[in-house]
């Protein structure tokens, strides 16, 4: 990738990113998280739930720094590496949807981060465009 060009694709990726962690804080926060710290569960698993809640608010923070990074420094493999982590949380609210709930539209963020990883796809593309438009194949990096 050349490196003086900003890749949009990675860019918007790592807003769409942090954006979620907004969300994730602001709406989720009260809607989810908070019902489960007021209720009567195990002081011990109430204290759990808030350590996976605001790790996951971290990670699309990190999430979102590290693709902002990326559009102006490259960093294909870390690309791949978080587009595995938005598969997998694709999987999950479709598949415990699914067999929790009976449906997906209960828990549609898998759309959001279908969003953010077709987002990311398309900065691939734009990576492997100019270097093929350099002259060369791309390769996997």
């Amino acid at each position: 990738m050349e490196r003086n060009k900003t890749n949009i694709g990675y860019l918007v990726a790592g807003g769409l990113f942090v954006a979620t962690a907004a969300i994730h804080a602001l709406v989720g926060g009260p809607e989810v998280n908070a019902p489960v710290q007021d209720s009567a569960l195990d002081p011990l698993v109430r204290a759990v739930s808030a350590v996976v809640w605001h790790a996951l608010t971290a990670l699309f923070v990190v999430f979102g720094g590290a693709m902002i990074w990326t559009a102006w420094n490259g960093g294909r493999a870390l690309v791949v590496t978080l587009l595995a982590v938005n598969a997998a949380f694709i999987a999950l609210f479709l598949a415990i949807g699914i067999v929790a709930l009976g449906t997906i539209w209960p828990m549609p963020q898998w759309v959001l981060f279908g969003v953010i990883s077709g987002v990311m796809i398309w900065g691939l593309r734009v990576d492997r465009a100019r270097v093929w438009n350099r002259g060369r194949p791309a390769t996997k990096a």
